[in-house]
This record gives C-alpha cells, sequence and structure tokens, in this order.
C-alpha cells in the first residue's frame, strides 16, 4: 500500500489537475440501478464530457478515474482527459494496489467532483480537499439538458445500462418541473435500454396515474406485475418492494403514492394492489390498506397476486384474517408490533 501512495506522490502532472470519479458497478448496471436512492452516489458518464469542457475552459485538465474501461477510454477519446493509466495505474496488477494508487492521485488533485463513494471519500482525506459535486459547475436542470442532448447525439456510443441511467439522472433533476407526457419521454428511453428496471416502468405509470389515464398504467402494471409473479409467484413482488422503497431522505417514490391511491380509488385494481403494499408497507395504515385490498378482490377475486397481497396487509377481503387482522390493527395503532 505504501508503495502504491508513495508512487502516486512521485507523479508529474501537467499542471492543474481535476479529478472526477466516476462510478458504475451495482448502482449504474446491477442489482441498485432500480433504487433511486443510490442515484445521488454517482456521476452520469453521460454528463462527464460537459465537466470536462467545464474544467478546460477555467484552465484545468481532468484525471478520470473509474471501474469500466471501456467507457473510460471512449471519454478519453472524446475528450483528451487524462486516465489513471497515463500515470502507471497498468503497473499494479494487484487491484487493491491499484486502487491505492488511484486514490493517491485523485488525492492530488486540485478539486475532486465526485458522488458519495468510500474510494472518493478516502481521496479527500487524504489531502483535506474537500469532494464537490457537479451541482457546483452545472445547476440540475442544465445538467439535464446537457445530459439528454448528450444522449440525443451520442447514446449508442455507451454502454446501454450507462445511456439509461443517464436517462433517469436527467429525469430526476427535472421530475418536478415537466410534464407527465415529457417525464414518459425521457423514461421510456431509459426504459427501452433497460427493460427489467422497476423503476422507470412505476414512474411511467404514475405519471399516466396523474394524467387520470388510468386504463393506460394499469396496463403497464397488469403486465409487469403477472410477469414477474409468474416468474416467482411470492409478495411482495419486486416492484413492489422498489415501489415502498425507504432512504435517508424518505420513500424514493413518495411523490408518486398519492397517483397511485387515485388510480386504486377509481376502481383499477392492479394498482388498488399497489396502494395497499404502499399504505401496509410506507405508511403503515392498515386499515385504508385493507380497504385497497378489498377493491383488487372484488374486481378478480381468483387473482393470486391479489389474494397475496390481501393476506400480506391482513385484509378481512381475503376471508382468512377475521379477529386476527383486527386485533393486529388495534396493536399497530397503540404502537404494538407483532
Amino acid at each position: 500500500m505504501n508503495h502504491a501512495l508513495h508512487a502516486a506522490q512521485s507523479c508529474q502532472f501537467p499542471g492543474q489537475m481535476a479529478g472526477l470519479h466516476l462510478r458504475s458497478g451495482d448502482i449504474v448496471r446491477g442489482k441498485y440501478r432500480s433504487m433511486l436512492n443510490f442515484n445521488g452516489k454517482v456521476i452520469p458518464s453521460t454528463l462527464a464530457k460537459a465537466i470536462v469542457a467545464e474544467l478546460a475552459s477555467q484552465g484545468i485538465a481532468t484525471l478520470l478515474v473509474g471501474q469500466d474501461r471501456a467507457t473510460l477510454d471512449y471519454l478519453r477519446s472524446e475528450t483528451g482527459a487524462l486516465l489513471t493509466d497515463d500515470f502507471g495505474a497498468n503497473e499494479f496488477e494487484d487491484e487493491t494496489l491499484r486502487a491505492f494508487f488511484e486514490m493517491g492521485l485523485l488525492a492530488r488533485c486540485q478539486r475532486i467532483y465526485a458522488g458519495s463513494s468510500v474510494f472518493a471519500s478516502v481521496s479527500s482525506v487524504m489531502s483535506g480537499i474537500p469532494c464537490t459535486r457537479t451541482t457546483a459547475l452545472f445547476s440540475p436542470p442544465l445538467a439535464a439538458q446537457l445530459m439528454l442532448e448528450e444522449l440525443e447525439r451520442h447514446e449508442s456510443d455507451y454502454h446501454p445500462f450507462e445511456a439509461a441511467f443517464g436517462y433517469l439522472s436527467a429525469f430526476l433533476n427535472i421530475e418536478d418541473d415537466i410534464s407527465p407526457a415529457q417525464a414518459r419521454d425521457i423514461l421510456g428511453k431509459g426504459y427501452a435500454l433497460d427493460p427489467e428496471n422497476d423503476a422507470y416502468a412505476l414512474k411511467i405509470v404514475a405519471s399516466y396515474f396523474r394524467e387520470k389515464d388510468y386504463a393506460s398504467g394499469e396496463a403497464i402494471l397488469k403486465s409487469r406485475m403477472t410477469a414477474q409473479f409468474e416468474a416467482r409467484p411470492k409478495v411482495p413482488l419486486p416492484m413492489l418492494t422498489a415501489l415502498s422503497r425507504k432512504t435517508v431522505h424518505g420513500y424514493a417514490m413518495g411523490k408518486d403514492f398519492a397517483p397511485y391511491v387515485a388510480a386504486a380509488k377509481a376502481g383499477y385494481p392492479y394498482a388498488a394492489a399497489c396502494a395497499a403494499h404502499i399504505l401496509h408497507e410506507a405508511l403503515e395504515d392498515m386499515e385504508s390498506a385493507s380497504s385497497m385490498a378489498t377493491i383488487a378482490i372484488k374486481a378478480e377475486p381468483k387473482n393470486r397476486i391479489f389474494k397475496q397481497v390481501a393476506r400480506q396487509v391482513g385484509s378481512v377481503a381475503s376471508g382468512k384474517s377475521g379477529r386476527l387482522s383486527q386485533l393486529r390493527l388495534r396493536l399497530r395503532k397503540a404502537g404494538i408490533r407483532i
């Protein structure tokens, strides 16, 4: 480790340098990519060209540090940014030593741009230079515009999941300022690149529900929930878990809860199943959750998904809860959980 850090200290930079940490891994390409609470940990690769250009206009070169070599090579070829290999990182065959060398290089930069990551935090502690978010360079709306423009021109140059993450990041930056139709346009492009990602489907459904186009949103829910249940006949389905997931800042999809409940009250059973799950798992409103489950069961009494949701929320609609359900409800209201 000391050898790697010493080697980093011995490197000669061409002038003022800013380090740009581009994470990828599970947040962009793996199991966490449907968990919106992790998006802030990553600077989208689709914003990197704009960052390098902005820093260059200030007379500052950029060192790219990241996980995906193909993405880094592409960005270097397009921007002229430097990679850690330019300073000898490829001489470290051991991945741990290479990581320490790269952290040492990042620590020597005059600025460090990164999301929240241990890697960048270690470099920050080593140098005493705080990690800076890209909002110091671009406002969220401008960053969204830059990413969408980059994707319009060069989407195919990126790995599909990197491009999809760019669409999702752009959407989240301007979600509160665009129409449902605009939301679907952006989300639909990401969904086409990453069709297994529940976040796109759930957000697209919410956009339809906001316009009171309940039938269109319900059709997506039915198709996706049925497919997930057939693959693994157990509730909660992955998309229900994604819908109710809590973050340190609240619920990742909390602003979408009301549209789902409104669709349920309008009589749409798959929306009602989702609303029952939201009310039970997130809001802990057992009585309302039971009412939502009842809507779904009455619409399709033999639907196995609805039966399991009703059973999960302890609804009398399942026909099996009875007094136990009422007892649990009273205990929960009293602050006692069983």
